[in-house]
Parts: structure tokens; sequence; C-alpha cells
């Protein structure tokens, strides 16, 4: 069980023994408090309606993750927060934690919060300070800091095998998903009319290949137990060296006619219904230093990444007979926060859309953004084109 900081508005107080992570905390003094509750840091009003955790050392982490007790009718976060973090025993600058959840999911998520920000394997990052800025003075209701280890065996890695049906896949357990942390069983829907794509803005775009298991996992983690999230929150992830992760269970094994003709996800308010999702490991808005490193005027995805991204649309849309260069109607079931259109709204979008079509964000960043025409062409070729089917296909793809 992580560390939490417990905040309520202008006061804050730890949890009691055996409260949940999704239960207020009790009136009281600020106070980081450990599992059991026990104060373990002050959170102290350093002037200028800054407050800060002081420096945290001495616990085991490789994400951070901050929620905050839900508002009716959601509105952004008028706070500000940074983080700097101690590795091998130097404190490093200041970075900037992003505050507002790209996928702004009303009908699953229990609290608030912001994306699982990765600080580094364990072991690298030994320390953390952490300091909140609010221009209003107090801080969201129940603001907690959860510091997240959840130590991932090595697995072996995925590796692109080429334009075929089913791209290799690596699954729950290769980025050792704690099975118990999920809602039992899945959550079905009839059918799928289009996928979103996402960028994940976890903390950086220079992770290592080893790291990528890390980086899911803590996403995870933070959705289930911070967020109130019932599985992780996306179908698949594809990073930057090409490799495609099973994200919510059951988003392999979908398919139309089938025990399990889609999998109904968290990922879009107002959206969820009729789509599926596919999130690119990284922050692809150019010069935003959200995540904590700044991406510069280019962050574009990388190649393998694309090619990934191509491979299993093309596999999944064949299955479920979707051109990957039309357009289809989704139905808005409303919320708040994100997502501007009222329950009963249509829009026509495309087949392969992406976030901001649906919902107000910048996800999945311009460059990105900018990738989806080619990548609807390239899906495309890959649907139509003649194929042998070699005999370890899963699934063809639906020639028209």
């Amino acid at each position: 069980m992580p560390l939490v900081v417990g905040a309520d508005s202008t006061r804050a107080g730890a949890a009691e023994p055996g409260r949940t992570a999704l239960e207020d905390a009790p009136d009281g003094g600020a106070a980081l408090t450990d599992a059991d509750g026990a104060p373990a840091a002050a959170l102290a009003d350093t002037g200028g309606h800054t407050f800060s955790t002081g420096e945290l050392t001495g616990t085991r982490f490789s994400s951070i993750g901050l929620s905050w007790r839900k508002a009716p009718g959601a509105a952004r976060p008028d706070f500000t927060a940074e983080a700097r973090l101690r590795r091998g025993g130097a404190w490093e600058e200041w970075r900037t934690i992003p505050l507002e959840l790209e996928e702004g999911v009303a009908e699953e998520a229990r609290r608030a919060g912001a994306p699982a920000f990765y600080a580094g394997r364990t072991g690298e990052t030994d320390g953390v300070e952490l300091r909140f800025t609010s221009a209003a003075g107090p801080l969201p209701p129940d603001l907690r800091l959860s510091l997240i280890d959840p130590e991932p065996a090595a697995p072996a890695l995925p590796r692109r095998v080429g334009e075929v049906s089913q791209p290799a896949i690596a699954a729950r357990a290769d980025w050792a998903a704690d099975e118990s942390l999920a809602d039992p069983g899945l959550k079905l829907q009839r059918s799928l009319r289009a996928v979103l794509v996402h960028h994940t803005v976890t903390g950086n775009n220079s992770y290592t290949r080893e790291q990528v298991p890390q980086v899911i996992n803590g996403i995870y983690v933070h959705h289930i137990e911070n967020l109130g999230y019932g599985d992780f929150p996306y179908r698949f992830v594809v990073d930057g060296f090409g490799g495609v992760w099973e994200g919510r269970k059951g988003s392999v094994e979908m398919h139309p006619g089938g025990d399990v003709p889609a999998i109904l996800g968290g990922h879009a308010t107002g959206f969820n219904t009729d789509t599926f999702s596919v999130a690119l490991l990284g922050n692809f808005e150019p010069d935003n230093g959200d995540g904590g490193e700044e991406s510069g005027p280019d962050p574009r995805p990388t190649r393998a990444m694309l090619e990934s991204v191509a491979d299993l649309l093309a596999w999944k849309l064949g299955q479920y007979g979707l051109d990957p260069t039309g357009t289809t109607r989704l139905t808005s079931a409303g919320g708040a926060g994100t997502n501007p259109h009222p329950a009963g709204e249509e829009l026509t979008v495309p087949v392969i859309s992406s976030h901001r079509d649906v919902n107000a964000t910048a996800c999945p960043g311009g460059r990105l953004y900018e990738a989806l025409p080619a990548l609807r062409a390239e899906v495309a070729r890959r649907t139509y084109r003649a194929d042998p089917a070699p005999a370890d296909r899963t699934a063809k793809p639906r020639a028209r």
C-alpha cells in the first residue's frame, strides 16, 4: 500500500486504519500518512499558497500517483504540482507533474487525479519532494500522494513479427499485472464502431526497453488503487520500440460473434461505448512539459511505434469489418469534465479517430494527431492487400 497525503481543502488528515484508498480521510492536521494511517511527514504551508511535503526518503517506488476527491461538474485542476527526485543521493531539478488525466473518464473513475508519473526503475530513485501551489489558497479535498512500486518481473519483451493478421502482443502477465486488483469478470459491450488513439503522458519519452513493463504497471496500479477504475484504462499500449501490450483484460480475445464480442473500456468521457482504445507510450504534444520532461518542438512517435499500431489496427478493425479510411457515427453519453457533447448528441468521426476528436483535450498530442491520416492509409493498405495467411495466423482482415 502506498504512502498517502490526505488533504481536506484547508485541513488535512491521516486516513484511519482500515480505510481504503477510495474513502475520505477525516479532518485533522496536514500529514503524510503510511498504510496504517500513521503520520509520516507534514504537508507544510510555505507561503504564497504553496504547500510542500518536504524531503521524503527511505521508500521504494517507481511511479508517483496523485488523486483527490471528485467534485460535481468536475472542473480542471486549479492548482499545480511539482516534484524533484533524488537519485543516488543527489537531488535533481524540479519537474512539473501533469494534473489532467487524458482519459477524463467520468463514468468509471471514482476519484479525480493525474496521470501516473514514472520516476524511474525501483532502486534508481530513492527520494522525492513535492510542492503544490493553489492560486485560490486551499488544495483539493482529500488530496493523496501514492508512491507506487509494482516491481514487475523481467518479462520476455515483445518483438514485432511483421505484417501479420495478429501481431505479437505481450500478455498482462508479461508486465506482471496483479489480477487481484482488477474487477472480476469482463465488462462487455455489443460491438465496436471506432478506435480512439491516445498518448499516455506518463513521465517522459526517453524510457528504455527494459523500463516499459514497469511504466505500464504503474499506470495500472495508479488507476485502480488511486482513481477507482475497475481495470486498465486502455485496451492496448504500444511502446516506442514497437512492442504491443494488452492493457484491459479481454482485449486480445474480443471479436464479433464470440463469447467476448467487445470490451467496454475507460478512456474517453461519454464515448467509451462503441469504441476501443490504443495508447502510445509517451508525450507527443510539442513544447509540453507535462509528464515532467519538456517534449521539445517535434516529439514524433517512432517509426517502430507507428508500424506496430498499423499492424494492430489492421488486425482488430479487420475483425469488425471496419473501413480504416471511413467514418462512423458515435452518440455521446454525456458526462462532466472533458466531454463538451451533451448526452444524445451524435458525432460523425473517422473510424480511426483520437481522444481530441470526441473530448476537449490535447490528447494524443499534436505530432501524433498529425500522423493519423498517414496511419489510416497504412492500415487500409495492410487490411486490403492480398494476404497469403500463414498457418500461425489466428484472424484475417476482411478484404473488400
